[in-house]
């Protein structure tokens, strides 16, 4: 009996042959290095890994609580926005207890060459902060607090990792000097799919 083409291992080894060759036509090796060298580096650098939904411990002057974070990109990926809801029950520092709430969004300004971060709080403050990142720190301070006349701010957001980071809120009072007025410490949260 004669063997064609088509029986047995030769279709079986022509096969691999053309899986090699388009797996290998379909592999790119990345833009030639002088193209490289000149793609624009990233400006939101440790910011892009907070993107997904947060859970917090807030612990500051007004006492102890949970909070919820969630970031995400906007306006194809031009801003970034925040959302937060947080709460500490009635305690000792804050007999009340309190319920802040609070949309804040980064932005990139190209003509200072900066991040700069808005907030907007549900008590009526809103603040302008330029911030600067030094490898997985990013610390914004404020330019500007509408009704909050004479108020200094600063934030710093330290991104340990993927799951986890440490924001660090100081504020002072006109005539006085910052101080820690909270620290949070954010985990994210787990996507079930």
């Amino acid at each position: 009996m004669k063997r064609r083409a088509t029986d047995g291992w030769p279709v079986l080894g022509l096969v691999a042959v053309a899986c090699c060759v388009l797996a290998l036509a379909s592999c790119r090796a990345g833009p030639p290095a002088e193209v490289a060298a000149g793609m624009e580096e990233d400006h939101w650098g440790p910011l892009r890994l907070l993107v997904g939904t947060w859970d917090g411990v807030i612990d500051g002057q007004l006492g102890r609580g949970t909070g919820v974070r969630e970031y995400e990109f906007i306006l194809e990926e031009n801003f970034l926005l925040f959302r937060q809801s947080s709460v500490r029950m009635p305690q000792e520092l804050s007999p009340d207890g309190d319920h802040h709430r609070e949309l804040s969004i980064f932005s990139y300004d190209a003509d200072r060459e900066t991040i700069v971060l808005r907030e907007f709080f549900v008590e009526g403050v809103v603040s302008r902060y330029t911030c600067d990142i030094d490898g997985s720190t990013v610390t914004c301070v404020a330019e500007e607090i509408e009704n909050g006349p004479g108020m200094q701010a600063r934030l710093v957001l330290e991104v340990h990792d993927a799951f986890s980071f440490e924001e660090i809120f100081e504020l002072a009072f006109p005539g006085e000097d910052l101080s820690v007025y909270f620290t949070n410490r954010w985990t994210r949260r787990p996507v079930l799919r």
